[in-house]
């Protein structure tokens, strides 16, 4: 019986006695003590088994049935017979903290999906001893450039609170968030590249980003074996945003009932029923007097058309048939962001039909830090936010192993 409690608590190494159950305070007393008769004395490193003294210490173990597990321990104090001094038993994987290994890789399983407030009340501790756990263990971390093989990465932006961005990156090739830096400037980037050991470095042959200027410069600079590929979304979304903005303009100048344009100028043609493409005519025709819309909307359609090219070659032909459009649009003023970023892109774009790769896997990262903010009434200190979003990302398995080491 002794051994299946054992098992069902994780109590390797300990014999399990009294078992006591405290409704008030929910929480279940297991009475444990060290199966050894014997012990070493640490400063003479002779056995003995004169007992000294003995004194009960409790420890927060984990939690079971909704209940808190704490253990109390039946802790001795020995007196060597060789040299006579007195000294405390030891116990594996226990330490001066008030708590066990197996309690805090339950906090942080926990602490994958709900905030500090929330974990705090559940196991009855402090969210700010959760926090100096989770950056204890964050530090810890270090990415194995050896073992994991890294030929494409991610780069990116996201909020970590306001206006302020910070820079994520990915591992687009093995599909593992790999960092979160502070900032994101370029030296950011650059420092955080200057980390990767050369053998490495050199292995990384692709990275998507978005039009961020200051990229490209890092890029070229830092990983000149890589190709720099634009990332698709980014590029159909600079196109959606300058038909948005025709749209409004044009909108705003119109006297009279004014039609509800955005969904269906967004959406791609070939998602339109019938009935919509006979309304989108409409449009184009109540609009004609702006022929700068429907400009706007046949070049958003030729950068969707140029991305299902089957080859460079085509897609580059597809690309100079964009520009020449921009060139004879009307009213070219409007699209003169758009001419003027494609032109500067031109390269970059079309290095995306050497791979077909996209920064999706990294969009997909942001769309679970939003998730993580919201669970957790958002941050205000950085190290804490990015520790807590390298915890959501680490698997299961890697939080034993670091509690096991």
């Amino acid at each position: 019986m002794k051994n299946h409690i054992n098992k069902l608590f994780n109590l390797q190494g300990l014999l399990s006695g009294e078992i006591k159950f405290n409704d008030k305070k929910k929480e279940i007393l297991l009475c444990v003590r060290s199966p050894r008769i014997f012990a070493k004395c640490p400063y003479c490193m002779k056995s003995t088994k004169r007992v000294h003294q003995t004194n009960s210490r409790l420890i927060k173990h984990g939690m079971f049935d909704l209940r808190i597990v704490v253990l109390d321990i039946s802790v001795r104090r020995f007196m060597c017979s060789h040299c006579k001094k007195v000294f405390t038993e030891s116990f594996p994987g226990i330490d001066r903290r008030s708590t066990t290994p197996n309690f805090r890789l339950q906090l942080l399983d926990w602490l994958q999906r709900n905030s500090f407030r929330h974990i705090g009340q559940k196991f009855n501790i402090a969210p700010s001893t959760l926090v100096r756990y989770l950056l204890e263990m964050n530090g810890d971390i270090k990415i194995d450039w050896d073992e994991i093989n890294v030929t494409k990465i991610g780069i990116d932006e996201h909020s970590f609170r306001g206006k302020r961005l910070i820079i994520t990156i990915t591992d687009l090739s093995n599909k593992k968030l790999l960092a979160i830096l502070k900032g994101d400037s370029q030296r950011d980037l650059e420092q955080f590249i200057d980390t990767i050991p050369n053998k490495h470095r050199e292995k990384i042959n692709e990275a998507c980003t978005d039009l961020r200027s200051s990229y490209k410069t890092v890029i070229r600079k830092c990983l000149p074996n890589a190709i720099h590929t634009a990332d698709r979304f980014h590029v159909e979304v600079l196109a959606r945003r300058a038909l948005d903005e025709i749209r409004t303009i044009v909108q705003d100048e119109t006297v009279g009932r004014k039609m509800n344009l955005k969904k269906i100028l967004w959406r791609n043609k070939d998602t339109l029923d019938e009935n919509e493409l006979r309304r989108l005519d409409l449009i184009f025709k109540k609009y004609s007097r702006y022929p700068i819309l429907k400009q706007a909307w046949i070049i958003k359609e030729q950068i969707i058309y140029m991305y299902r090219a089957f080859s460079k070659k085509e897609a580059e032909k597809r690309f100079n048939h964009i520009m020449m459009l921009l060139e004879t649009s009307d009213s070219s003023r409007y699209l003169a962001t758009l001419k003027r970023t494609l032109r500067k892109w031109r390269i970059p774009i079309l290095n995306y039909f050497e791979n077909k790769t996209t920064n999706g896997f990294t969009e997909g990262c942001h769309t679970k830090i939003k998730m993580i903010k919201r669970v957790s009434f958002g941050f205000r200190n950085i190290d804490n936010y990015i520790a807590k979003v390298t915890l959501a990302f680490l698997p299961l398995i890697w939080i034993i192993n670091y509690h096991t080491n």
